[in-house]
């Protein structure tokens, strides 16, 4: 019996290896791969505009979470990487207060899922329009745009 869960695990690990091995092919250098995405991690802050501009320059998008998992992902690659508070998220509501949308598309956000944390998006001082990952409390939040975060580029 021993010797069966070890062949079994031994082919989920090959199996593991072998998938983030084809992926790492798709990404160009000193990016991660993430189901069929790529993401690059900021060693520095930014204002949510300069942070567009930056991806843009990237080829990329501000971050968005379309999944429970890769928000997770995130979360431990944010840690892994000593972020002490968060990192901005592709979304806001600036045109129209309370409507955060898709900066990829000016849409809602595709998807189910999301994160707000209780009471968020609440437009704290009247001047938070820009959606955030707060790590420290693993929810998303509206923050000021000119705060300075991490940032974390996707492809």
């Amino acid at each position: 019996m021993e010797s069966g869960k070890s062949q079994l695990w031994f082919l989920i690990i090959v199996c593991l290896v072998s998938t983030a091995v084809s992926q790492l092919r798709n990404c160009e250098k000193g990016w991660f791969p993430f189901g069929n995405h790529c993401y690059k991690f900021s060693s520095s802050t930014a204002t949510f505009k300069h942070a567009m501009i930056f991806c843009n320059n990237h080829g990329a998008e501000l971050l968005e979470l379309h999944t429970k998992a890769e928000e997770d992902w995130i979360d431990l690659q944010c840690r892994v990487r000593g972020y002490s508070y968060g990192v901005w998220l592709g979304l806001s509501d600036i045109q129209t207060e309370g409507k955060f949308v898709s900066l990829s598309d000016a849409r809602k956000p595709r998807g189910n899922f999301r994160n707000w944390m209780k009471g968020e998006p609440n437009n704290s001082g009247h001047n938070e329009h820009c959606a955030m990952y707060w790590i420290t409390r693993r929810g998303w939040n509206d923050d000021q745009c000119t705060n300075k975060l991490n940032i974390v580029y996707k492809k």
